[in-house]
């Protein structure tokens, strides 16, 4: 007995997909069957053949079905739920682990001088920490803004101590600068994709 191949298990469940799909999906795909493999875009438009959608694949020519190429933009728009997801995921958790710089450098100083300035450090960590967790649930735009205050925070205590210092290097400055940048980055994106 011949067992079936890997592409012909692939062919079938992308088949069972598309044949599911509604028509403004499929739709979708047609306007975005260069992104496809072939075989799937293929079998998209012998579907909306199959549905009427269009007559043939010269309808294809129309400009209902010409696809505009993204344009350039800052945070890109992730149209798979489950990419989104993953992003989502990646982003928050990356918060909630420096979230955690804080809370021991809070508890370090704490524990070696009792000064209120540790005690605020762990109370900033407690609350990044906390709220990374909470968006790590359930991107809400209030704990994005909650989260972007935080930062602000973050960024006036770094000032603080940098003007402080006395022996402060340029790439000092520089790494500060691109670390807040990144976090800076990853919350203005995670309002991108919000739930």
């Amino acid at each position: 007995m011949m067992e079936k191949s890997n592409t012909e298990i692939v062919d079938a469940e992308f088949k069972q997909i598309i044949a599911g799909y509604t028509d403004d999906e499929l739709r979708k795909v047609l306007i975005k069957r260069k992104l496809y493999q072939k075989e799937a875009a293929d079998f998209a438009i012998q579907e909306a053949i199959k549905r009427g959608l269009i007559f043939s694949e010269q309808d294809l020519f129309a400009r209902e079905f010409k696809h505009e190429p993204e344009k350039f933009s800052i945070f890109p728009i992730i149209e798979n739920e489950k990419a989104r997801a993953k992003f989502k995921k990646s982003i928050t958790r990356s918060l909630l682990i420096m979230g955690v710089i804080p809370l021991v450098w809070g508890g370090v100083i704490i524990f070696e001088t009792l000064s209120l300035e540790g005690i605020l450090i762990f109370v900033f960590g407690a609350a990044w920490s906390l709220t990374s967790f909470q968006l790590m649930r359930s991107v809400n735009i209030k704990l994005v803004y909650f989260m972007f205050l935080l930062l602000a925070l973050l960024i006036a205590y770094l000032v603080k101590t940098m003007i402080a210092a006395n022996s402060l290097t340029t790439i000092d400055v520089l790494i500060t600068a691109v670390t807040v940048g990144l976090v800076f980055y990853g919350i203005g994106f995670l309002s991108k994709i919000k739930d």
